[in-house]
């Protein structure tokens, strides 16, 4: 059963290494046994399709915003195939798609970090979910760390500090389950009926 839905963002190829396709499993896998569905960019490959291939074998619900250039390449068998035309449009889609209680970010190039500082933006300029940068070494430590400048000077409100988070994939899941628990402990108001 779903308990909410989280939007991906991460490298549409492999990495040399093994560590940081690790931790692309390892964060699907836990998101799909915690219930969370994934909104991601489709497709088998890349670190993308490895988390998004793990959350489906343990289970998890998969929506793949595929673009239609990329229409021919295999997608995750029973994941739901959104068809879209433009990157703006896939990020606009999977950022609000069955609202994201959060917005994840593994290593990638320069897409991924497109799509991460967007994700930011969204969060502390239009009240989106919080960007979780998950910490594998030190490859997302510079997205933070201008973050953390940017309020320390100023530029940003300090009251959007904790928009942006640099997590293990368990401290991740960890958050969310907090998160989750916290909505679920105080409801959004009921609106009070308009008096005529």
């Amino acid at each position: 059963m779903s308990i909410g839905t989280v939007t991906l963002f991460a490298a549409s190829k492999l990495p040399r290494g093994a560590t940081i396709a690790a931790a692309a499993e390892e964060l699907g896998q836990k998101l799909a046994i915690a219930g969370f569905d994934i909104n991601y960019g489709g497709g088998t490959g890349g670190l993308m399709g490895k988390a998004a291939g793990a959350a489906a074998d343990a289970g998890g619900r998969i929506n793949a915003f595929v673009l239609e250039r990329y229409a021919d390449e295999e997608q995750i068998p029973g994941a739901n195939i959104v068809r879209i035309n433009t990157e703006q449009e896939r990020f606009s889609l999977m950022s609000t798609y069955q609202k994201p209680v959060a917005m994840i970010v593994l290593p990638g190039g320069p897409g991924a970090l497109r799509e991460a500082l967007q994700a930011l933006e969204a969060a502390v300029y239009d009240q989106g979910p919080p960007v979780i940068l998950i910490k594998v070494g030190s490859f997302l430590n510079g997205i933070k760390d201008f973050f953390e400048q940017a309020v320390g000077e100023g530029l940003v409100r300090e009251e959007h500090k904790d928009k942006l988070k640099l997590l293990t994939v368990k401290e991740t899941i960890d958050f969310l389950e907090v998160t989750r628990r916290a909505r679920i402990a105080s409801p959004a108001p009921n609106p009070k009926p308009a008096v005529l």
